[in-house]
């Protein structure tokens, strides 16, 4: 049978080793964030740790099993509704209402997972997709709980009745933290399953259901449990965006979100944890990054479409595959120096566009990180969009750059200088980094595009410079980090 190349059978590592990262992430969110961040931004944050529950489930589901769920934010609207109702109607403590509306989303996460047991790929996903449709058609029926008399807790005409977050957590800054703790909590949860004998049991069962019945596995059972275990996270989420608003809007639960969530976990990532989170960004901070420059955050869905595209084009690992993969071969002293890098030269460019009034310390830094980012993450974008015209465009551009390259590298070599062997490759790269980045800047942030391309082309400049000027002195330190925290898979040539 053929080797699945996109996913290991097994997470390295033990469980409670691959939960440190989790937590010291989300540790420094919570130690700084609300230090840096606006009302505006506490909120939307806070908002953007609720989906990233969601999106995991469909991470779980997609990157373990293979099946595609587009129900899971119904199955949180299922919670929040549950969470609402309690706390209306019997005044229970919060957590206890969060955590029996996420115990109501599991049940009916399993029932919506029996299905599944005989199907699979398409039909799957558009069964799930009808259970999400009939949730948007339920809820927009009855509404959310608010304070209302009978079984639905409905106000039909009067004022809604918010209700209270825990006592821990009254302030803006107090539930970012507390939602960021139940985020590590569901987070780690996940990442135990995946690494323990349900994981394995997933693992085999999405290579093969007749290979895992032939090994004893259940597939009824870790199926079931996966899908219940997914609603239960997905229900969690729901209580806790209750939680933040005090109510929940039947506006809030289309079946559109439940496709996007699917799509944007795809372009995150949904084999590691990291994917969700870039989902949950996506879901939330880009459009509330929109809205707050006074554009209409509707269009990120047009970011949204072309980020998809890249990502199924570069295969199904999404960003925080791409990372995960970059980070494993690359030194530690690599990392260290990089970052101390990317800073400096952010810094520094952020202060000199104030100075001069071509933009905002802001803007420039975040425009300098984003080029950067673009310089390591994707070194061959315009390559690869070569591709759409065809292999043989694609292979024909190819040689004539590297057939242009070699003479240039050459005469480089015989004046003694250590010259990149694609080096036309990499500055058409730069160009068409520049273009494309400043062009975002100017079109959406309504920076100057002059302004914007010169911080792009100055900060990959920059960074190149740094190094060479700094190149004889951080060898030595290198090898100090190298050797203290060595790698095992990094090229150290």
């Amino acid at each position: 049978m053929a080797r699945d190349r996109d996913k290991p059978d097994t997470p390295p590592g033990t469980p409670l080793q691959r939960m440190f990262p989790i937590w010291i992430v989300l540790a420094i969110a919570i130690v700084i964030g609300p230090a840096l961040l606006s009302a505006y931004w506490l909120n939307s944050f806070t908002t953007m740790a609720c989906l990233t529950i969601v999106a995991s489930t469909v991470a779980l589901l997609y990157g373990q099993l293979g099946m595609v769920s587009l129900a899971q934010f119904a199955l949180c609207g299922v919670g929040g509704w549950v969470c609402l109702r309690l706390v209306h109607g019997f005044a229970l403590p919060f957590e206890v209402c969060v955590l029996v509306g996420a115990a109501a989303a599991g049940l009916v996460g399993l029932f919506v997972g029996l299905p599944a047991l005989r199907m699979r790929g398409l039909y799957l996903a558009l069964l799930t997709l009808m259970v999400a449709a009939a949730f948007q058609v339920v809820v927009n029926v009855i509404g959310f709980p608010d304070g209302g008399d009978g079984f639905t807790g409905k106000v039909i005409a009067g004022q809604r009745k918010l209700i209270d977050r825990p006592w821990l957590a009254t302030s803006d800054a107090a539930y970012f933290r507390y939602t960021m703790v139940w985020l590590a909590g569901a987070l780690s949860l996940i990442e135990w399953q995946r690494a323990t004998m349900p994981g394995r049991a997933w693992a085999l069962i999405r290579k093969s259901e007749a290979a895992a019945l032939a090994a004893g596995v259940s597939v009824v059972r870790y199926k079931a449990w996966a899908f219940a275990f997914g609603g239960v996270l997905a229900g969690l989420a729901g209580g806790l965006l209750a939680g933040l608003n005090g109510q929940l809007d039947d506006t809030g639960f289309p079946t559109s979100q439940s496709i996007l969530a699917f799509a944007l976990t795809v372009v995150g990532g949904g084999y590691h944890w990291l994917g969700a989170v870039f989902a949950g960004l996506l879901m939330r901070a880009l459009p509330a990054l929109l809205n707050d420059h006074g554009v209409d955050g509707n269009l990120a869905n047009a970011f949204y479409g072309f980020a998809l595209l890249v990502s199924l084009i570069q295969g199904r690992k999404g960003i925080a595959g791409q990372l995960a993969d970059f980070y494993k071969f690359v030194r530690v002293s690599r990392i260290v120096e990089g970052t101390l890098t990317w800073g400096l030269v952010a810094v520094v460019l952020g202060f000199v566009f104030r100075i001069t009034g071509w933009n905002t310390f802001g803007g420039a830094f975040f425009i300098t990180l984003v080029a950067l980012l673009f310089r390591l993450a994707v070194p061959g974008v315009c390559w690869m969009l070569l591709g759409f015209f065809g292999k043989g465009v694609q292979d024909w551009a190819e040689e004539k750059e590297a057939s242009l390259s070699l003479p240039l590298v050459t005469w480089m070599e015989a004046k003694g200088m250590v010259p990149d062997h694609r080096l036309i490759k990499h500055s058409l790269n730069w160009l068409f980094i520049g273009l494309f980045v400043a062009l975002v800047a100017w079109g959406i942030f309504d920076v100057d595009y002059v302004a914007a391309l010169v911080n792009v082309e100055l900060a990959m400049t920059s960074i190149v410079l740094l190094k060479i000027v700094l190149y004889p002195g951080v060898l030595p330190l290198r090898d100090w980090i190298d050797k203290r925290f060595p790698k095992p898979h990094a090229a150290y040539r």
